[in-house]
């Protein structure tokens, strides 16, 4: 499914971009070769929920990430990205999977991706194993 041909020709991929994703990608940190492949040539839209920017924003306030203040880089990081809100519909999908994975940002990202019609891509193992939304993993790379 990473490369979705039609009569020969490549079919546009409107992405849904994870919370970690988006962070790697806008402070150029180091990604794996079939990500970054598939980001650069076969996403066509790049969306991004708001709920990720909370979610990073979060990790950087309670310094679980490195960076400088978002004052400084935020109206950048969003530039390019579409953004796809959080509707009844999604929040209703996202509280009724029954899934043993609880966190409600991952939750909330892959019924967004559902109810939009977007491929989440992600690098969250635990999102890897679960159903019900159209989704692309890749392994993860340490930031060194």
């Amino acid at each position: 499914m990473n490369l979705l041909l039609t009569l020969g020709k490549r079919m546009a991929m409107r992405a849904l971009i994870d919370s970690g994703l988006w962070w790697r990608r806008f402070h150029g940190l180091p990604m794996s070769r079939p990500l970054a492949r598939c980001i650069e040539q076969e996403v066509s839209e790049f969306w991004l929920c708001p709920v990720s920017i909370q979610e990073m924003l979060y990790k950087w306030r309670h310094r679980k990430l490195p960076g400088p203040d978002p004052s400084e880089w935020m109206a950048e990081a969003v530039r390019g990205y579409r953004l796809a809100f959080v509707t009844f519909d999604a929040g209703r999908l996202a509280g009724l999977w029954e899934w043993p994975h609880g966190d409600p940002v991952d939750r909330l990202l892959a019924a967004v991706a559902q109810t939009e019609g977007l491929t989440l891509i992600h690098t969250d193992q635990r999102l890897r194993y679960l159903t019900g939304f159209p989704q692309l993993y890749f392994q993860n790379v340490g930031i060194s």
